[in-house]
């Protein structure tokens, strides 16, 4: 088995095809193929079924792609790192919706401005989906919310936030979870950390909060200033929301409102491209007061 026949076989299971992936590699259409089915031929299974002009990952081609995505990377890792290369090729990275519009643009810019060879891409989710999501080598790493469950990921702090509640600018204090009342939680789909965080405080009134799940902030901001409910996010969020009418902010209790996010990677999996983001970290001023903090595992 040769790195050549997995690059093609990872650019067909990619592409969702052999026309799209020689394209990718700059090879002739044949050439791709007969990768592909010497890959085939060698394994002694199918790695893909053929529908029309498309191609779909069998259950044996979906085990050797996880396979070739570690070894194809550690193969560009050791060229890196003997040569003496900067960080190159493609770069997954997740964030929390939060995280992506109030933290990470000035850092990426940058990132981008210094490895301009790096292809990143940029998901957001929840925490948890996004944790998964590395373990399971959907992304190299992510911005997640503490605490970080499941075994197999390591974490390096990021940033420190403050979260807050956002309701209708005519909404009284919100001192305790009594006050809350009759207002829905607005809030984004399970497994976010936030939502948890929210959802335990209100029931810690001796009443079962009732949950409305929305899909970004700009529309739990417009539901908050109509007086449907309460949401919670981080206060530099709200900092980008200067303008915004109809609605104010309420801080929570120390306990409920002191959260950190972490950068967080497959365990003994630092790629170049993680190590040089977790550098850029230290030089942000917001990660001042987390520098020196060792990267830990998660067990």
């Amino acid at each position: 088995m040769e790195l050549s026949d997995l690059q093609a076989f990872q650019a067909v299971a990619q592409c969702g095809g052999v026309t799209q992936a020689a394209q990718r590699l700059n090879k002739v259409q044949s050439g791709v193929s007969a990768r592909i089915k010497n890959l085939e031929r060698e394994l002694g299974v199918e790695l893909f079924a053929r529908q029309g002009r498309g191609m779909v990952l069998t259950a044996n081609g979906r085990s050797l792609l996880d396979y070739a995505d570690k070894i194809l990377l550690l193969a560009r890792e050791a060229v890196a790192s003997v040569t003496g290369q900067a960080p190159s090729g493609r770069f997954r990275l997740g964030a929390m919706e939060s995280t992506s519009a109030s933290r990470l643009p000035q850092l990426l810019g940058a990132f981008h401005t210094r490895y301009p060879e790096v292809a990143l891409e940029l998901t957001t989710g929840t925490s948890a989906d996004l944790a998964r999501a590395v373990r399971e080598f959907g992304l190299d790493a992510a911005f997640v919310s503490e605490p970080v469950h499941g075994e197999g990921l390591e974490k390096r702090p990021a940033y420190r936030e403050e979260l807050v509640l956002v309701a209708a600018s005519t909404q009284p204090a919100l001192t305790s979870p009594e006050r809350l009342g009759s207002l829905a939680l607005l809030v984004f789909s399970h497994g976010c950390a936030y939502r948890k965080r929210l959802e335990d405080w209100a029931a810690s009134g001796g009443k079962a909060p009732r949950t409305v799940e929305l899909g970004s902030y700009q529309t739990m901001l417009g539901c908050a200033a109509s007086g449907m409910g309460v949401a919670i996010m981080p206060r530099s969020v709200t900092g980008l929301l200067a303008g915004t009418a109809g609605v104010s902010v309420h801080e929570l209790p120390p306990e409920i409102s002191r959260v950190r996010t972490s950068l967080v990677w497959r365990k003994g999996d630092r790629t170049g491209a993680v190590r040089a983001l977790a550098a850029m970290l230290d030089e942000q001023e917001d990660c001042t007061p987390l520098a020196g903090i060792p990267v830990s595992s998660i067990d």
